[in-house]
């Protein structure tokens, strides 16, 4: 059923707006006269409301613990639903929930009412699937809010650690590009009319900051072709591989890669779900596509016969600790734990290992800077030293 705006007066006169959901304008009107309120405008649903929002991640996850929680109180999923609703400032999160809530009253599974909605990730509708075959919506639920929140956690800790750096390094390009292109320029064409050659610094200087003030236009355009050929030609493969190949960058995506896989295996293992289900499925949190396809693949390996671990030395792109973690996990009944103590571990190796990276790379910055510094003042007395013995 379509959904409809209103703008009200309840009956003690008080302005009231909101959604419902109902088959036809008229249908809705009589549903809100029936609950002592008394529409003055009424229309179709505002796709304004559909704009992205940068914090939809946080709030969805905040919206699926509450419903987990209205469902372990004993609500039924509908009654859940519309108590959500009610709930949420999200407007367009709110229309999603009242959308699944009315496919639900129509007949249709929670799983599928969620799978209509682009808002809701394919694993969410993937694990509701699943908890609602085995009678756990709630703990699913709960487990994929949880794991939202633990995402957005490692990411923000992430970003805090590459927000200095790279604050640092952007206004030190800033100004060693300002130095070279306006200031040392200025100062040298100063030295050029006594007529006395410029040592070869001074020439290097002089070049590059002609070559950058006179040709700005073109460096942009050419930067900008780079990027759209690096982007819309170059193939996906080949991106992949120079990625990975990018010294810490690679190192970084690989592990995270093997956390978010190891961490939602587990989630939807411990949901109920069958292995080879719940490797298919996880497959799909890894972004890079020629290693998704080695994700896959495991649960072919699986139906096959062979344990997790083995179809994972196959593969010949899991670290050796992981697989064996995996095997002793697989040997004491405890694969799930061992899954989740993989992605915990990987992930506190990417902080670690930034860390120490960004430990490194601001005194590294501030020698490149130096260095820098160092040729531009050298460069603008060299010709002073020239001139002085000149006079002399």
């Amino acid at each position: 059923m379509p959904l409809y705006e209103y703008k009200a007066y309840d009956k003690n006169g008080k302005n009231l707006s909101g959604l419902i959901d109902a088959a036809s304008k008229a249908v809705a009107y009589e549903r809100l006269k029936s609950q002592k309120v008394f529409p003055y405008k009424l229309t179709g649903e505002n796709a304004k409301s559909r704009s992205f929002n940068f914090n939809l991640k946080q709030q969805l996850a905040f919206s699926l613990l509450q419903l987990a929680s209205l469902l372990k109180a004993g609500l039924p999923l509908v009654g859940a639903l519309d108590a959500l609703s009610l709930q949420l400032e999200n407007e367009r999160l709110k229309r999603s929930y009242i959308r699944a809530k009315t496919s639900v009253m129509e007949g249709s599974t929670f799983a599928k009412a969620l799978s209509s909605d682009k808002i809701f990730p394919g694993l969410l509708v993937y694990m509701v699937e699943a908890g609602e075959s085995i009678g756990a919506l709630d703990s699913i639920l709960e487990d994929y809010a949880k794991k939202l929140d633990r995402e957005m956690e490692f990411g923000k800790k992430v970003t805090a650690a590459l927000i200095y750096p790279s604050i640092i390094l952007l206004v030190c390009a800033v100004l060693v590009f300002f130095i070279i292109t306006y200031v040392a320029p200025t100062i040298i064409e100063i030295f050029e009319g006594f007529k006395q050659g410029l040592p070869l610094a001074t020439k290097i200087l002089l070049f590059t900051g002609n070559t950058l003030r006179k040709y700005f236009y073109l460096w942009i355009a050419l930067i900008a072709a780079a990027v759209f050929t690096y982007i819309k030609i170059v193939p996906l493969n080949a991106k992949e591989k120079f990625k990975m190949n990018l010294p810490l960058v690679g190192w970084i995506i690989k592990y995270t890669m093997f956390a978010g896989w190891a961490s939602t295996l587990a989630m939807l293992h411990r949901g109920g779900v069958s292995l080879t289900k719940a490797l298919d499925a996880s497959a799909e949190v890894i972004s890079f596509k020629t290693f998704q396809e080695k994700f896959k693949s495991l649960s072919k390996r699986i139906e096959k016969g062979e344990s997790l671990s083995a179809a994972m030395r196959g593969q010949n792109i899991f670290p050796p600790l992981m697989i064996q973690m995996i095997e002793t996990g697989e040997k004491t009944a405890q694969l799930d734990r061992m899954l989740d103590v993989n992605a915990e571990f990987y992930e506190k190796e990417i902080e670690r290992k930034l860390s120490i990276f960004i430990s490194l790379l601001e005194p590294a910055m501030i020698l490149i800077l130096g260095a820098v510094v160092t040729f531009v003042v050298v460069s603008i007395l060299l010709p002073i030293f020239e001139i002085n013995k000149m006079i002399k």
